[in-house]
């Protein structure tokens, strides 16, 4: 991680955490409308969106749509955090989901609900920001780079702000490039 990314992390979460929780709520509407009328959407079987924290694009609606559209859902689990290790979990409801590791909402760990991602699967990953070629910048743990690094699913997709996108990100050699984002405004799609 350079002293360069960190800075922009902290530029970027300031920025979203600056946003007001009606306006959260209002985009984040539009977006996952956006998402749900996606050809991808449409293809993927399963799918496997992070769980919303704090000023990030909200992600429990989304949930409960893909269930109601009968989707299979995983979403992640933190199973190992000082590895930053982490895993997907069915859920057949988001009222499975209670708040564990960071305070982000996760489902009780069972393993035998543990899947892995297939050519039917869409992955939402979060980040702090997206570049024009489809880079992003997130957290700093790296758990889903690792993640995408290890699995291929049938596509990567993030889910911001339109402020969110930015001209570009310094990437490292272990950087997962998205298949696309969605964000209130347009579907970037680099696939």
């Amino acid at each position: 991680m350079t002293v360069d990314k960190t800075k922009m992390r902290e530029k970027c979460r300031c920025m979203r955490d600056a946003m007001h929780r009606a306006d959260i709520m209002a985009k984040s509407l539009a977006i996952v409308n956006r998402l749900l009328g996606t050809d991808v959407y449409a293809k993927a079987e399963w799918l496997f969106p992070y769980v919303s924290y704090g000023s990030e694009v909200e992600t429990i609606s989304l949930i409960d749509v893909a269930l109601k559209h009968g989707k299979k859902v995983a979403v992640p689990i933190l199973v190992n955090p000082r590895e930053n290790k982490m895993v997907f979990q069915q859920i057949e409801s988001t009222k499975e989901l209670t708040r564990l590791h960071y305070g982000i909402m996760e489902p009780e760990y069972k393993e035998e609900n543990i899947v892995v991602p297939n050519s039917s699967t869409l992955i939402i990953t979060p980040g702090l920001a997206f570049d024009e070629n489809g880079y992003r910048l997130g957290y700093g743990g790296g758990y889903y780079d690792r993640y995408l690094s290890e699995y291929r699913p049938m596509a990567n997709y993030g889910l911001a702000f339109e402020q969110q996108i930015v001209d570009r990100i310094l990437i490292d050699g272990y950087d997962v490039r998205m298949d696309g984002v969605v964000t209130e405004e347009h579907t970037y799609t680099w696939k």
